[in-house]
């Protein structure tokens, strides 16, 4: 289960790095078509990352995690609700912040996984 974890990382976290780095904020200047595409990628790629970000709430046993489930619950409402304010507000320094985050809960994920399979 726990490397699983680290591929959902792995994945909502290479979807916040590709919506951070897209030029949402001179979408402007683009075609309508390309605005469109632009627009469709963005929102794709934060959905699909909130989405992880449920499924890792929702795989905690809140029973047999105790306090460090419930630790990690508050994490990742925080971190979901950061990612839809930032999507909203279509801002990208914001998401690539949250990126950052994401990838040291990943690391210590990693940390855990490669201790159970040793």
């Amino acid at each position: 289960p726990e490397e699983l974890i680290v591929l959902l990382f792995d994945k909502a976290c290479s979807c916040l790095r590709r919506a951070s780095m897209l030029p949402v904020e001179t979408m402007h200047e683009l075609e309508l078509t390309e605005r469109l595409a632009l627009l469709e990628d963005f929102h794709k790629n934060t959905s699909k990352a909130m989405q992880i970000v449920v499924a890792l709430r929702e795989m905690l046993d809140m029973d047999a995690g105790g306090e460090v489930s419930q630790q990690l619950a508050n994490t990742y409402t925080a971190i979901y609700r950061s990612i839809w304010a930032a999507t909203k507000a279509k801002n990208t320094a914001d998401l690539a912040k949250l990126f950052e985050a994401l990838a040291e809960l990943r690391s210590g994920w990693e940390v855990v996984a490669n201790n159970s399979s040793a």
